[in-house]
């Protein structure tokens, strides 16, 4: 993994896998000062930012540093074994469709809706 900077902070792309995601890890990260363990909590979504206070780049003209934000990206296998694929639709059944989340509509999509009448 590699680190961009952006102003004092530093981001990483950290990707995670199904399971990781779904049921939570423990993670050794890579940081300036050498390898920091994060907890990943269960629940994680692809896109979700961890904050690590203090953790980038110092500041040039003031004390103090930038943060670490860890940026997560749940990874989906490609290739399954034949377990894999069974346990993955052992658990396809059980979620069921109900368990997708639908996107709450914002404000101004519901302005644009009421409008197009």
């Amino acid at each position: 993994p590699y680190f961009r900077r952006r102003n004092d902070d530093l981001i990483l792309e950290l990707p995670i896998n199904v399971a990781q995601a779904a049921l939570g890890d423990r993670i050794t990260i890579p940081t300036l000062e050498g390898e920091e363990e994060i907890r990943i909590p269960p629940g994680t979504q692809t896109g979700q930012i961890f904050r690590l206070r203090g953790r980038g780049v110092p500041h040039l003209r003031r004390n103090g540093r930038g943060d670490l934000l860890i940026i997560t990206h749940v990874v989906v296998p490609t290739q399954l074994t034949a377990e894999q694929r069974e346990l993955f639709e052992k658990l396809a059944r059980t979620l069921g469709r109900e368990s997708i989340p639908q996107r709450e509509r914002g404000f101004f999509e519901k302005l644009r809706e009421a409008f197009s009448l």
